[in-house]
């Protein structure tokens, strides 16, 4: 295929992640799970800054709406916390870098990139809360943390 036929099917995908981390394909929604866990495998910022998603060899730009990652899972371990992505992937995840965001959402950083917790993932924290007259911190062991504030959707950037 030649270069300009394949950028254009790129640009032109009609791929989307809203804001509920649901995949949407030219307004249609993605719900085969397995197509489903490929596409939040493949997230990944293109060469440009741009957020894009492979299967296989093959990629195309992604549409997002609020943040690429999605923290499905997080769990306590001493003054750490691990999360499973959506793509099932575990990570280290640094307390400090938890913001609340619009709807009451909750965001952590995850390798540099801003990743939305899904509301199992953050009930998943709701006994380590705490609020004082401040705003909200998240205790772990004898460390509080405090939940900064979120400021929303990344602007394109290199990868």
């Amino acid at each position: 295929m030649d270069p300009a036929t394949l950028r254009q099917l790129r640009e032109q995908s009609g791929l989307r992640l809203d804001k509920e981390g649901r995949f949407w394909h030219r307004g249609g929604l993605v719900e085969h799970a397995r197509t489903v866990a490929v596409l939040h495998q493949g997230v990944h910022r293109a060469a440009d800054g741009r957020w894009a998603t492979r299967i296989g060899k093959d990629w195309a730009y992604l549409e997002v709406e609020d943040a690429a990652l999605w923290v499905r899972r997080i769990e306590l371990a001493g003054t750490s916390l691990r999360a499973q992505l959506a793509s099932d992937e575990w990570v280290e995840v640094d307390p400090a870098t938890l913001a609340a965001g619009a709807d009451d959402a909750l965001y952590a950083r995850v390798r540099g990139e801003r990743a939305r917790l899904t509301r199992d993932a953050q009930l998943s924290l709701s006994d380590h809360l705490r609020e004082d007259g401040q705003g909200f911190l998240l205790q772990l062991g004898e460390r509080g943390f405090r939940i900064g504030q979120d400021s929303g959707p990344e602007p394109v950037r290199m990868a």
